[in-house]
């Protein structure tokens, strides 16, 4: 099974250099690796990889973004990676991912395994994401913010993940940037939104909720593992990030959550039970982003 992978990039040369020296120590190489940049890597790094790339029989699709054409962000350039893609099962990886060697051999030995039509993709997990302890998944529980499904997004718009499953199961949620896709289907459901731009604009969590409430699924498979750096640069500041992590969570309630006057409630005790998380384990400005994003029209 052929496929193509898509890296959104904003300066992080160094994070990147690592991601793809990841993907050649690959058990399975893709068909190509399209590179979206939000900056402005040098014609010798780029060719670099190129060459490097071509050794192993991968081509390198270079897309530099106008922005006067495309605005800057995460959403955007993953929407023009996959118009670019020219196999169906494309992996959007994030920039600052370190793969373990038989991470594609995992995700698409699934693929095989499942011919399910209402199967829009496959994900891994995040080795490295702390593990949850008891006090904070009862946390999650009193303020609403978790689901019944190991990954899912509940219907007022917050994720559930748990990266320390055993088995390979069925959600509805994944780690967007850690997930392959079927491309067709993706196009269907018109891409990722692009909203207020940006690395922190839960496009993953809309994405998810829509092709949740038309029927479609995720598989996320335990074995096929990553390491990621959560790299420094190239982001926002933790109060733009939480401006827009509130902002575009009260977009999503607005455009795909049912808004009775129970959800309503139940939207707003869960923003209070997230947004207090953020003051105790003491991310004061991202707290207060969040309130000012939430309170803005």
């Amino acid at each position: 099974m052929d496929f193509s992978i898509v890296v959104p990039t904003y300066k992080r040369k160094e994070d990147l250099i690592i991601c793809v020296e990841s993907i050649l120590r690959q058990t399975k190489s893709p068909v190509e690796i399209i590179i979206v940049d939000d900056d402005n890597l040098s014609d010798g790094f780029v060719q670099k990889l190129k060459n490097n790339l071509n050794k192993q029989g991968i081509d390198l699709v270079y897309h530099q973004k106008d922005h006067k054409k495309n605005p800057r962000g995460s959403s955007e350039s993953r929407n023009l990676g996959m118009e670019m893609a020219s196999e169906e099962i494309c992996f959007i990886l994030d920039d600052d991912l370190i793969l373990d060697n038989d991470f594609f051999e995992q995700i698409v030995s699934v693929w095989k395994d499942n011919e399910a039509e209402s199967l829009i993709g496959v994900g891994g997990v995040i080795k490295n994401n702390r593990r949850r302890g008891r006090l904070e998944w009862l946390y999650v529980k009193i303020f609403g913010l978790g689901s019944d499904i190991n990954w899912d997004v509940n219907d007022v718009g917050f994720q559930n993940w748990d990266d320390w499953i055993k088995r390979q199961g069925r959600g509805h949620y994944v780690h967007g940037g850690v997930c392959s896709y079927k491309k067709s289907v993706l196009d269907q459901l018109g891409g990722f939104t692009v909203r207020s731009g940006g690395r922190d604009a839960l496009e993953d969590v809309d994405f998810c909720l829509r092709a949740k409430q038309v029927g479609y699924h995720f598989v996320i498979d335990p074995k096929a593992k990553v390491i990621h750096n959560h790299s420094p640069s190239g982001r926002e500041d933790s109060l733009a990030a939480g401006f827009k992590e509130g902002y575009n969570r009260k977009r999503i309630f607005s455009d795909h959550c049912g808004k009775t006057f129970k959800n309503y409630l139940w939207f707003m005790w869960a923003n209070t039970g997230w947004v207090l998380k953020q003051f105790i384990t003491g991310q004061f400005k991202k707290g207060i982003g969040m309130i000012k994003g939430l309170l803005s029209r």
